[in-house]
């Protein structure tokens, strides 16, 4: 009798789940050319707009202001056993004012809103597998950063990466973003034999939750003198993914399973150096077929320590089922773009989407204009490599924005705000140093997709065994 009823309470589990996702795979109609920025008129971005979300849900926090209301983002997203908040700094959420006293109350403030939102959204501080901090000063301020940061995690802290940008929006010091694990995803920190400890320093080399890998940010150091290699950013980004390698193996996944990584250079002039070595770097067959993860790629304003480049990455573990195995993804209508990464990557349900910029691939180049149009026809490219993936806008759950120069945020809200009439995903947004070809704008993009024609079948074969047992 017991076997019966919990066969019959996995049955209702899994229909239930099949419900919320929906079935099915993108129609070709679906796929087709997006029109460019330059032809989209208020209806037309109408159209592009996301619907209702189908296997994500929006967190709010009891007291807190509807930010949606203001902004176009949502202070946290909750998919897939995930919780994405959005970028928070030192702000009192009671009256909208930035803490005084500088960084440390700045830090202590932001650690506190988001172990606030955390717990609106049933995960805990413990929970959190890798947070990117945003620094105005990191020579001045990273130190004391650090010694309020590592009160939150006295044991077993996040992965982490940690930056200097131009600027922030308001008057903030420094901006957190987090993403937590709900407790039964079994989060646990990646200990890396040959690599030495990491006291003195809150982060962890990686975390391993709900099959991911989420990996710290990571520079060209040979880990036995502690000291950047020699030779320029080429030899610091080989020796920079030799360290990730490392710590993807400890964690139980290869490089053929990473599914996204994010690239902080000091100089953007570095580009082709670093994308010779980073191509090179790769393993021609695999899980992806032979392409690369998605990837973004920016200048920032300083790096902590002495190297020209850092490094981050996400990937999946050994053993998935071949429905969640990572794959990577190519716009049909897309012309093959000539860099070292893939349009995006689909893994555990999620479509790591490469970062856009506002690029006409009928022209091959920017779109005219500024801010406005670029942002705009960056959401179009968005939109179709989700669509390309399995999804759609609604199925976005994160955004990471990085603008040249914070002052055109008013105008960028406006253009990205139509794609999200209704429950945006949550997003962090800074100014970096500078953008490859001279952006105004780049987007990179998260999004939690709904069953596959696979996984559908799957579960129903599941349903039939257990109809059978029963």
């Amino acid at each position: 009798a017991m076997a019966v009823r919990e066969a019959m309470a996995l049955i209702g589990l899994i229909t239930c789940v099949l419900l919320q996702q929906g079935f099915g795979s993108p129609t070709a109609s679906s796929l087709t050319a997006t029109p460019s920025a330059s032809t989209v008129t208020e209806q037309s971005t109408k159209g592009n707009a996301a619907a209702n979300r189908k296997v994500s849900e929006v967190i709010k926090v009891p007291g807190w202001p509807d930010i949606a209301a203001k902004y176009p983002l949502a202070y946290a997203i909750k998919a897939n056993g995930m919780v994405y908040a959005s970028g928070l700094t030192g702000m009192a959420m009671h009256n909208g004012s930035m803490v005084p006293g500088g960084i440390e109350p700045q830090t202590m403030q932001t650690l506190i809103n988001i172990q606030e939102l955390l717990k609106a959204a049933g995960a805990r501080m413990e929970d959190v597998v890798r947070c990117s901090v945003s620094l105005r000063n990191i020579k001045m301020d990273f130190a004391k950063m650090n010694g309020v940061y590592s009160m939150f995690w006295p044991k077993d802290p996040p992965a982490r990466v940690a930056v200097e940008v131009g600027s922030l929006a308001g008057e903030a010091l420094v901006e957190i973003q987090c993403d937590a694990a709900l407790p039964d995803q079994g989060r646990k920190v990646v200990h890396v034999p040959g690599l030495p400890d990491l006291k003195g320093f809150p982060l962890s080399f990686a975390t391993v939750a709900g099959g991911m890998v989420y990996l710290s940010g990571s520079q060209g150091v040979n880990m036995t003198t502690m000291k950047p290699v020699a030779g320029g950013v080429g030899p610091e980004t080989t020796q920079t993914l030799e360290n990730l390698k490392l710590a993807i193996q400890a964690a139980g996944s290869s490089l053929d399973l990473v599914v996204g990584c994010s690239v902080s250079l000091r100089k953007i002039s570095d580009s082709a150096a670093m994308n010779k070595a980073y191509e090179a770097f790769w393993p021609k067959d695999g899980a992806l077929g032979g392409r690369l993860p998605s990837r973004v790629c920016v200048e920032v304003s300083n790096l902590a320590g002495a190297g020209q480049v850092e490094i981050e990455c996400t990937a999946a573990v050994e053993g998935l089922p071949p429905a969640k195995a990572p794959k990577a993804i190519k716009v049909p209508s897309w012309p093959e773009l000539p860099f070292p990464f893939s349009t995006a990557v689909t893994a555990s349900g999620m479509a790591y989407i490469s970062g856009n910029q506002g690029i006409d691939f009928h022209e091959s180049k920017l779109v005219p204009g500024g801010i406005g149009p670029e942002t705009t026809q960056t959401m179009l490219n968005i939109k179709q490599a989700v669509q390309a993936s399995g999804g759609d806008l609604a199925d976005v759950v994160a955004c990471e924005v990085s603008l040249a120069n914070m002052e055109d945020f008013v105008e960028f809200n406006k253009a990205y705000a139509p794609f999200w009439p209704k429950d945006p995903p949550s997003r962090i947004t800074v100014q970096v140093g500078a953008l490859l070809g001279g952006a105004a704008v780049e987007i990179q993009c998260l999004a939690a997709l709904p069953a596959t024609a696979d996984e559908v079948l799957a579960a129903e074969e599941t349903l039939d065994r257990l109809a059978v047992v029963v």
